[in-house]
């Protein structure tokens, strides 16, 4: 049973993870820390905000979002049978059988696909402000970053949202060896941005 369980785990069992972010020039830091259960991947997010997470630890999906600003809950999700979304005071409800990635979550989401030159899919990805949507996924290449925390050899994955009149790519990259960190993300803007500082991991025994 225990080699079943190793075998099945997508990630580390206990990340913590400082990434600096720009948004549009104003600079902060987020600190990120991830903890294996019997429940799945729980993250906690904190900055100005905290976003608290929980991931399916077999495909990474959205099984839960708290996200809190200034004392106020504003967005809550939770996977049932049904896709449950509070957002800013409206309540919503999804009829969803696939797996669904929402938007807070990708930075964790997308280092379960398995990347490869000329790869591409399509997936369904939770996006508060308008509904759940399909999103695609592109392999552009593959670069080397380096960071505070380390030099990385990266594949550059473009995400696009399938929306109409909403244009906008953003570009994420993932480490391309086990842990497949998180290393980077930028617009297509260019104006905002996140980069990995320091990374730390280790297994709960």
């Amino acid at each position: 049973m225990i080699v079943f369980i190793l075998f099945l785990q997508i990630l580390p069992e206990h990340e913590l993870m400082v990434y600096a972010t720009d948004d549009k020039g104003k600079i902060g830091s987020i600190d990120v820390v991830s903890n294996l259960d019997s429940l799945g991947y729980h993250v906690v997010y904190t900055s100005d905000r905290i976003i608290e997470i929980r991931l399916d630890s077999l495909n990474l999906g959205t099984v839960y979002v708290k996200k809190v600003v200034g004392g106020e809950t504003e967005l809550l999700v939770e996977r049932n049978e049904d896709f449950d979304v509070y957002f800013k005071g409206r309540e919503c409800r999804h009829r969803e059988k696939s797996v669904v990635y929402d938007r807070h979550t990708l930075d964790f989401a997308l280092r379960g696909f398995d990347y490869e030159f000329g790869y591409k899919s399509r997936f369904r990805l939770h996006i508060p402000e308008f509904m759940i949507v399909n999103a695609d996924l592109e392999v552009q290449g593959e670069t080397v970053v380096d960071t505070p925390a380390g030099i990385f050899d990266c594949w550059v994955v473009r995400m696009k949202p399938r929306i109409l009149f909403f244009n906008k790519q953003f570009f994420f990259y993932i480490e391309k060896e086990y842990p497949h960190r998180f290393v980077k993300y930028s617009d297509a803007s260019g104006e905002n941005s996140i980069l990995l500082k320091y990374y730390e991991a280790s297994s709960h025994d």
